[in-house]
């Protein structure tokens, strides 16, 4: 039985303001959903690092950054413990939510541990979810569980606008 939605895509094609925008109708309708976004942080034009950031606002953390953090490197950034804490708040919710959004799985957030194990939660729990998953995740735990259970939609410029309709029903279908 299907009980995630999940959108992948190359960078910069708008995965995560697609699922904004569901998640934005969604709450338009009510719904309690618990998650996190990792958006980038951009200083003088450059990417210098993301955040993680609850869906909500309130919690926020540095993910990874070029410096000052204490966790395994991944390509050019450092990942950042402090996520692990926002993580796991946020998931600390979610008998509450009626569905988790996360975004995104991917390598930077499996570094942490903390972060891992939340998301693994999440994906044991049963819970539907809307996911934004790195187009080249190869996780030998994880991925197994989004491929069994997981309606994939891949995003691109052209089609990002038109699959926000589609996402959205199908998550409607999942709440149901």
């Amino acid at each position: 039985m299907l009980r995630y939605v999940i959108v992948t895509g190359r960078p910069g094609v708008g995965k995560t303001t697609l699922v904004r925008r569901v998640v934005d109708k969604l709450h338009e309708d009510g719904y309690n959903i618990v998650g996190f976004f990792c958006p980038e942080v951009r200083r003088g034009g450059r990417r210098i690092g993301f955040k993680i950031v609850s869906l909500d606002g309130k919690l926020e953390a540095w993910l990874a950054k070029t410096e000052n953090c204490d966790g395994p490197r991944v390509g050019r950034y450092n990942t950042c413990r402090e996520a692990e804490d926002v993580a796991r708040s946020v998931l600390e919710r979610l008998d509450e939510a009626s569905l988790v959004v996360i975004d995104e799985i991917g390598p930077m957030e499996l570094k942490l541990m903390g972060v891992r194990e939340a998301i693994l939660r999440v994906l044991r729990s049963e819970k539907p979810g809307l996911f934004v998953v790195h187009e080249r995740l190869s996780d030998r735990e994880i991925l197994p569980l989004l491929q069994r259970y997981g309606n994939w939609y891949r995003v691109t410029v052209e089609n990002r606008d038109a699959l926000v309709d589609e996402v959205y029903s199908r998550v409607i279908a999942l709440l149901s």
